[in-house]
């Protein structure tokens, strides 16, 4: 099947505004102040999706169908839970977890609605149920072994909790939705196998990145996620959270233009940076130094992937050392992909490792250039056969 990526756009605005009323129900319940953080569509890997629930402790799941096909899950952590349980218990000590699925039940038809009236059309939902385990109710496209999900995080109160409620549309239902709403000319529809191969690719980089930095430093790492995120650039931020990194960014261009940020967590960079440097080398200059040449290397190894699969050149530009807050790292790059787009495709990778340190990627591809590369890529591509630096 072949859609119009480009229609992605009028369906985050959708979720968006279904998001939207999901919150004000969630504010009419409970009486907490609430806002809708951000709202993304995320191309995963199957296997991929456990990592979007890590940190649950509660989940209460909707089926819904007509118009369209699929679940909705609302989750929480544990003191998001306590929190709106607490006000609406109206000062109960022992509030019934139960009120959790009316909850879910009032939000998942809220957000549906925008939905239906967007569409003209009519969804229906079902008796919402309590799961224990949320990333079984994923649902697999039989051509693909990825999956669609929306995801919107709704935060609420002053104590800075938030919930996040996901749209798991049917595969089918949802591409052939897609395929409607795309326009006529056929110059940026892309095969889903197709797109699938080419996040393949990119996970397959992922790989080689942390088996890069494992063979710089020595240490064990470990990939803990590799997936896609279609979101309004005024949302870019979000994909990472308030703490401080140190890292590189790196501007690449060739058959495919784009943004390359490769951080690590502030309280972690000195680990990586240390490994590669000799003993006792550890002033100020040469930390930054190491951090660069990492960040370069780890530029290359992903880069390179892209533009040997490609059977191209893609060239990236000498790094660029920061040292700020994750979001404002990323705000920069907003800002440059404000000019010629409203939305950003996001490569999102996160690498983990046995001592402290994290090292988050993102890759930002100019828009018509990646559905460009992405339609003309070989879908039977097996991307292990790849040459990688």
């Amino acid at each position: 099947m072949r859609v119009d990526l480009a229609s992605l756009g009028t369906f985050n605005r959708i979720g968006t505004a279904g998001a939207n009323k999901a919150a004000e129900a969630l504010s009419m319940l409970s009486g907490l102040e609430t806002s809708v953080e951000r709202t993304k569509i995320n191309f995963t890997p199957v296997d991929s999706v456990e990592a979007l629930f890590a940190d649950v402790e509660q989940a209460v799941a909707i089926e819904f169908d007509g118009a369209l096909e699929g679940q909705a899950l609302l989750v929480f952590d544990e003191e998001s839970a306590s929190s709106v349980l607490e006000a609406l218990a109206n000062g109960d000590s022992d509030p019934d977890s139960a009120y959790l699925n009316e909850v879910a039940n009032i939000m998942t038809s809220s957000f549906v609605d925008g939905w239906a009236e967007q569409l003209e059309e009519t969804i229906d939902i079902s008796t919402p149920t309590a799961v224990e385990d949320p990333e079984h109710r994923v649902p697999a496209a039989e051509l693909t072994d990825f999956s669609f999900v929306f995801e919107s995080d709704v935060g609420f109160g002053s104590d800075g909790h938030e919930c996040r409620f996901y749209l798991l549309p049917d595969p089918t239902s949802f591409l052939e939705m897609l395929q409607e709403s795309g326009e006529e000319s056929a110059d940026g529809d892309v095969s889903i196998r197709e797109l699938s191969t080419f996040i393949q690719l990119t996970a397959a980089g992922a790989e080689t990145v942390a088996t890069n930095l494992e063979t710089m430093t020595g240490i064990e790492t470990d990939v803990a996620v590799t997936h896609l995120d279609f979101v309004p650039i005024t949302d870019v931020t979000g994909a990472v959270d308030d703490g401080e990194y140190v890292g590189t960014v790196f501007e690449f261009d060739g058959t495919i233009d784009g943004y390359l940020a490769v951080m690590f967590e502030a309280a972690g960079a000195s680990t990586v940076a240390d490994a590669v440097l000799p003993e006792g080398a550890n002033s100020e200059a040469m930390q930054q130094s190491a951090i660069e040449e990492l960040g370069n290397v780890t530029a290359s190894g992903f880069i390179d992937g892209w533009a040997n699969a490609l059977d191209t050149t893609i060239d990236h530009s000498v790094p660029d050392f920061v040292d700020d807050m994750g979001r404002a790292v990323l705000q920069s790059i907003a800002v440059q992909l404000a000019r010629e787009q409203e939305f950003a495709y996001v490569f999102d990778v996160a690498i983990t490792a046995t001592e402290p340190m994290t090292c988050r990627l993102f890759a930002f591809p100019d828009a018509e250039g990646f559905r460009t590369v992405v339609s003309g890529l070989d879908e039977d591509l097996d991307v292990t056969s790849v040459e990688r630096v």
